[in-house]
């Protein structure tokens, strides 16, 4: 074993005391070893809804977004005596109230199962958040249509045919970038050879800080469905973050869809956590 010169980073035998390129003292620097960490079994990030309901808490949060959206149709099933685009919106939602339910079920499963093995999950990430986003945007696309329908308005209307003429663009686009990022990281492109005769450079002394949730608001890479935002701002408030998905969406619905882009702006100027 070699140890590395603090001084000017050349490599000396392990009992070396002296280094024999520069003279400098060389000082072993022993770790310890804490037995109760080491011990300690491995602890995944898991939420306080992930330790109260465990395997089950993924269905139970499909049935209260289905339920959610039950009371959406109701209340715009009550307004479509005074507004026609209410009648089409509560139409569209109970045509459409299975599809919800197999979202719902397909991304709180993967959003637990991402949380509890990430290493595993990540081959499938790409797929299912585009799934998951498509779904979103073409939610939207309906809306503005049915709005210009109802209103009428060519604009909306045009809107909401524009979108859904590129959601399979937005689809394919997630996915390419999405299995990129995923190449990337796994380091399938290969690690940078060092140049020769260069003395590799020694260690740092101290290690990184841990992450700390809370701290400053950033993209949580512990709990997301798509970007997220949402558990960025859970893990900063110290709150579960399935409460803040939720009002998240009753403040897009309660916005006509103005959430949706501040999301998108969120997404893009906040920081990514580990």
């Amino acid at each position: 074993m070699m140890v590395y010169c603090p001084k000017c980073g050349s490599m000396n035998e392990e009992q070396a005391a002296f280094c024999q390129k520069c003279g400098g003292q060389i000082i072993p620097v022993q770790q310890p070893v804490n037995e109760e960490v080491k011990r300690a079994p491995a602890v995944w990030n898991q939420t306080p809804f992930d330790r109260t309901f465990r395997g089950g808490g993924p269905l139970l949060k499909t049935f209260l977004g289905l339920i959610f959206v039950l009371l959406v149709m109701e209340i715009f099933d009550a307004l479509s005596t005074e507004s026609a685009f209410a009648g089409e919106f509560s139409d569209f939602l109970g045509e459409t109230l299975l599809l919800f339910f197999l979202v719902f079920l397909l991304a709180f499963f993967f959003g637990y199962y991402t949380r509890k093995y990430p290493k595993e999950t990540t081959m499938v990430s790409p797929l299912i958040t585009a799934i998951i986003v498509t779904f979103a945007l073409w939610v939207v696309s309906k809306v503005f249509e049915l709005l210009g329908e109802t209103q009428p308005d060519d604009f909306l209307a045009a809107m909401g045919e524009m979108v859904n003429s590129v959601l399979y663009i937005i689809f394919l686009l997630i996915i390419l970038l999405g299995y990129i990022g995923v190449i990337m990281k796994a380091g399938r492109f290969g690690n940078p050879v060092p140049p020769a005769n260069v003395p590799p450079v020694p260690p740092a002394a101290s290690p990184q800080a841990p992450y700390v949730p809370g701290k400053r608001m950033g993209r949580s890479n512990r709990d997301k469905i798509i970007f997220g935002v949402c558990g960025g701002m859970a893990e900063f408030l110290n709150t579960d973050p399935f409460l803040v998905r939720v009002l998240w969406v009753v403040g897009t619905i309660l916005t006509s869809g103005v959430l949706i882009l501040a999301y998108l702006i969120l997404a893009i100027i906040m920081p990514k956590y580990p």
